[in-house]
């Protein structure tokens, strides 16, 4: 299986090929510019992504590892690994996503029985979905891969660059449910979200840094560099398993198994404030 990705500035090709760790970077009248190689045994590359200034080249493989290349030399000038555990030294912030109750006072309202078994809901509860900033360390939910089946799920199998390249988040696939966003102006983690469910989908902003998620829950999940949001779709029944934004960044298409609908998704302010209903 190959993967080939254009980089839109300087029009080179580079080719990943998943039987071993080799990205060959190719000019367009077919002259081979470089190859680069990590390590020898072992699945190898299993993502490729170009960084919308031309300027670098993420390539995440089977060994949890993300790599970055510089368009100069081809030379690798970043390595960020993926780990169950997160220690400190650490300044990324952990934003890890949580139920919590709404307590409502119905003491002085009067329902009947009928209408509280019609309504389990309101009579266990209600509860609104909302980010809780964990501290370092902290153990992520791993997945280890049976041995004896092809194609493991483990490795970078999700990722992409932020509109201005300073951002580039990861999934790795043996820990499904954690988003990784790493700051290359800093060469370090900036943020990690922990969600309930595996990530289904994530996409940049094509106007501002701004990043949207989906685990096939109701919710909607945003990060920002100054914080992280859940967001509640009002549609019934509606769980989003994946998401695109149109060109200009005014139109959010959400997709469901047997329907799509289109949101704007307007900037919240900045806040301390980590979730929302609205």
């Amino acid at each position: 299986m190959v993967s080939i990705f254009v980089s839109l500035s300087i029009r080179l090709r580079a080719y990943g090929c998943c039987n071993s760790i080799q990205v060959l970077i190719y000019s367009p009248d077919g002259r081979c510019l470089s190859k680069y190689q990590a390590y020898e045994s072992g699945l190898g590359v299993k993502s490729v992504s170009w960084s919308p200034c031309g300027q670098y080249l993420a390539v995440g493989s089977y060994d949890q590892m993300l790599r970055v290349l510089n368009h100069l030399t081809w030379k690798t000038f970043a390595e960020f690994m993926h780990l169950s555990t997160v220690r400190g030294p650490c300044c990324a912030a952990v934003f890890k996503e949580v139920d919590e109750p709404l307590h409502l006072n119905m003491s002085e309202l009067c329902l009947s029985d009928e209408f509280l078994q019609g309504n389990s809901d309101v009579s266990e509860g209600h509860f609104r979905v909302m980010y809780d900033v964990t501290e370092v360390p902290i153990s992520l939910p791993f997945q280890k891969p049976p041995a004896d089946k092809p194609n493991p799920k483990q490795g970078i199998g999700l990722m992409s660059w932020s509109k201005d390249s300073r951002y580039i988040y990861t999934r790795n696939d043996s820990m499904p449910t954690a988003l990784w966003i790493w700051d290359i102006r800093h060469l370090e983690l900036a943020a990690i979200l922990v969600q309930k469910d595996p990530i289904r989908a994530a996409a940049w902003d094509p106007t501002c840094t701004r990043l949207v998620l989906c685990t096939g829950s109701s919710h909607l999940y945003m990060w920002t560099p100054s914080g992280a949001y859940c967001v509640s779709n009002p549609l019934p029944q509606f769980n989003i398993t994946d998401l695109k934004w149109n060109s200009d960044g005014s139109c959010l298409l959400l997709k469901d198994k047997e329907s799509f609908c289109c949101a704007s998704v307007p900037l919240f302010p900045e806040s301390s404030e980590y979730s929302s209903d609205d």
